[in-house]
């Protein structure tokens, strides 16, 4: 059984034609109640992107997107929903299915690459992929206080002071290893 989208958008490759074109693609208040799930969202409200597209032949596709997106998602400090918005762009490759390299065996620093199968490619779904990709996995909202000592998105921790009285700063692994009896 193939999976089927919770928004889905196709469009045929040979509308692109060489010129290429412009498309704006918009979820539908159903097709969001599902993205909403599918993404563990309290609620997704609009989805829409612009796409450039580009044929650049043997069947391959660029897509240029422009994604926006407005939800509800619930903080993980609070534990309250509250409103987001997200806006942002990227670019990805729809290569025929047999054309497509295995992801491991790519070069990372490449073009996203999406295979598809027939003569469609899948503009809704690159969308939702994409905007699942930019969610922050730790949500918090923006008037949240945080617990003493929680640290979030910074790549340096507080220790106690030293002896002499100085605080230094430490890398949480540095301190991860001497709370463990390690040697930092």
């Amino acid at each position: 059984m193939t999976h089927r989208p919770e928004f889905s958008y196709p469009m045929a490759v040979r509308r692109i034609g060489e010129s290429g074109m412009e498309i704006t693609v918009e979820a539908t208040p159903e097709d969001c109640k599902r993205i909403a799930q599918r993404l563990k969202l309290a609620e997704v409200s609009m989805l829409r992107c612009r796409y450039d597209l580009r044929y650049e032949g043997r069947g391959v596709v660029v897509a240029q997107g422009a994604l926006a997106a407005r939800f509800m998602q619930t903080c993980v400090v609070s534990l309250e929903t509250f409103e987001d918005m997200m806006t942002g762009s990227f670019v990805v490759r729809f290569v025929p299915a047999e054309q497509f390299v295995d992801p491991d065996m790519a070069d990372m620093d490449a073009v996203d690459e999406i295979p598809y199968e027939g003569q469609t490619v899948d503009l809704g779904e690159a969308a939702v992929e994409q905007f699942a990709l930019d969610l922050d996995p730790y949500p918090h909202a923006p008037d949240v206080v945080l617990p003493p000592g929680l640290v979030l998105e910074t790549d340096e921790v507080d220790t106690p002071p030293s002896r002499d009285g100085d605080e230094e700063k430490v890398s949480p692994f540095a301190a991860l290893s001497r709370w463990r009896g390690g040697q930092a």
